[in-house]
């Protein structure tokens, strides 16, 4: 994998452009392997012994290595593969405005064939890059997104490279780009592509280490904000602290409207409701249809892959949660790279939230029907059945996937 990321980088052929692979690897194996490679192939070999700052850590490293011999730095994680036009398209653009700092490209992840994750998580990333990510560059807030993005190395410097203290380090980064006035910009166009995560296992991960560093970044947005709120226009304080702070909170507000129905039918809860309508619910509607729509429009994404990607998202919210409560307790998390090849199964028991609460909404369901069959509340509970029967369908997907296809992708 890494060979052909490598080959592909070295077809850019821009100038006096140069490879560097950064290796941080503890495996003496894999860093007398890597390293031979690196020599076959006529590229620089970087060698971290130190885990310090991990992904920035790595970056900031290479920077010293390079001095003032470059202009600028293109990221890559190692499963992306670049499109040889890159820097023809992507430099000049930085040479005609000298207060630009970064161009932020989208990833896009290869779809592997009868691998419904993959695609599911290819929907996932689509909606953020090709709809978010455009309307931050509209405010002037485009973020650094791990990979993909090219960088000007003296602004890079004059900040003191890449933030070290966040899990996080794209958004952490970009952050300190934008409260110190530079300018980002955001290019839709996909230059390079990746790998999904391989399994349910490795997707929870990456999902864990994007919320925690998430939150890690918040409190520092909220701290610069108190202190200097004239360091950032207000439309950017907004994309910071609401959309990019608040995102990871999804993961409270899918718990609670997973809870929101058992809650109605099994301890008699008044429902929120508007005459005979359950406003909540109908809005979330609207929502999943208006994606569903563009999605086809968009990408033509097989409609089950939709749904899936649908039961994949309702059952982060453990994950989510967990990620939330970590942040607020200050309670260090260890730094995981995505791995692009199978790890390791998902139990039985860490999934045991997903299981309690299709358990609950089976029994709410039940319960809600046998009350509505005798006549009690029939202008609300109908559509609040409804609601966890939607639910219910959406997690029974996930476990379908975790039984049938997600728990084949391992050797025991």
């Amino acid at each position: 994998m890494v060979r052909k990321t490598i080959l592909k980088a070295k077809n850019v052929n821009y100038d006096n452009s140069k490879v560097t692979l950064i290796d941080s690897s503890t495996d003496r194996d894999i860093q007398n392997k890597t390293a031979t490679m690196c020599n076959e192939l006529d590229i620089n070999y970087i060698y971290r012994d130190t885990l310090r700052g991990y992904k920035a850590g790595s970056i900031n490293d290479a920077i010293e290595e390079f001095k003032d011999e470059y202009q600028y730095i293109l990221i890559l994680d190692s499963d992306h593969r670049l499109k040889s036009s890159i820097f023809h398209d992507l430099i000049p653009i930085m040479e005609n405005d000298p207060d630009l700092t970064f161009i932020q490209t989208p990833q896009y992840f290869h779809k592997q064939p009868n691998d419904h994750l993959s695609i599911a998580y290819s929907f996932q990333q689509h909606i953020f890059y090709k709809h978010i990510c455009r309307g931050l560059c509209v405010n002037g807030s485009s973020y650094i997104c791990g990979t993909n993005v090219l960088i000007k190395l003296e602004h890079l410097n004059e900040i003191g490279g890449m933030d070290e203290s966040c899990i996080t380090e794209d958004i952490a980064t970009s952050f300190i780009f934008h409260s110190n006035g530079y300018k980002s910009l955001y290019i839709d166009k996909v230059y390079a592509e990746g790998l999904a995560p391989p399994s349910l296992s490795a997707y929870y991960g990456q999902q864990m280490r994007w919320s925690y560093g998430t939150f890690q970044n918040t409190k520092k947005v909220l701290n610069k904000f108190i202190k200097e709120p004239k360091s950032l226009k207000s439309l950017q304080w907004w994309e910071y602290i609401i959309l990019n702070g608040s995102w990871y909170f999804i993961g409270v507000g899918i718990f609670i409207w997973l809870l929101y129905p058992i809650i109605v039918l099994l301890f008699n809860m008044k429902p929120l409701v508007l005459g005979y309508l359950n406003v909540p619910f109908y809005l979330f509607l609207i929502m999943i249809m208006s994606q569903t729509f563009t999605s086809f429009r968009e990408r033509r994404y097989p409609l089950k892959e939709l749904i899936l990607a649908q039961g994949l998202f309702f059952s982060l919210f453990p994950v989510y949660t967990k990620a939330f409560i970590y942040g607020l307790l200050n309670k260090k998390l260890e730094f995981k790279v995505t791995p692009k090849k199978e790890v390791y199964k998902i139990q039985l028991k860490e999934i045991l939230p997903q299981l309690t609460v299709i358990f609950l909404l089976i029994i709410a369901i039940i319960v809600g029907t046998y009350k509505v069959i005798n006549g009690e509340n029939t202008s609300t509970y109908p559509s609040i059945i409804f609601w966890a029967s939607y639910s219910l369908i959406m997690l029974m997907i996930f476990m379908l996937y975790f039984y049938r296809e997600d728990k084949n992708k391992y050797n025991d």
